[in-house]
C-alpha cells in the first residue's frame, strides 16, 4: 500500500457512488477513488480518474460498477502511474 496516495477531490466532502440497484451510497475516499461507476461529490457528478485500490495506478478499463483492485502478483508494468499534476484524456476520467 502506498503512503502517498493522490486524490483529485476533497476527501472531506460527501462522497457517493451509484450502486447496481440505482441507489446512491456514501463511501470512504479510498472506495470513491477506486469505484468504476457513477460517482458524485456533494451531490454533483464527478468525472475524475479511477485508480486501482490503494495504489496510484490508473484504471483505464470499462465502467462496471465495481471497486477496482489489483490481484496479488499481477503485472503492473503496463499500467500508468500518476501524480497529482497528471493530465487525462479518457472517457472514464475527468475532463
Amino acid at each position: 500500500m502506498s503512503k502517498n496516495l493522490v486524490y483529485f477531490f476533497d476527501v472531506w466532502k460527501h462522497l457517493e457512488v451509484k450502486m447496481s440497484n440505482g441507489e446512491w451510497n456514501q463511501v470512504t475516499c479510498a472506495g470513491f477513488r477506486s469505484y468504476a461507476g457513477d460517482r458524485r461529490v456533494n451531490s454533483e457528478h464527478y468525472d475524475g480518474p479511477i485508480l486501482y485500490k490503494d495504489t496510484n495506478f490508473l484504471y483505464e478499463g470499462p465502467l462496471n460498477g465495481k471497486l477496482i483492485q489489483l490481484k496479488d502478483g499481477e503485472d503492473v508494468s503496463h499500467l500508468r502511474k500518476i501524480r497529482k499534476n497528471s493530465r487525462f484524456a479518457y472517457s472514464n476520467e475527468w475532463a
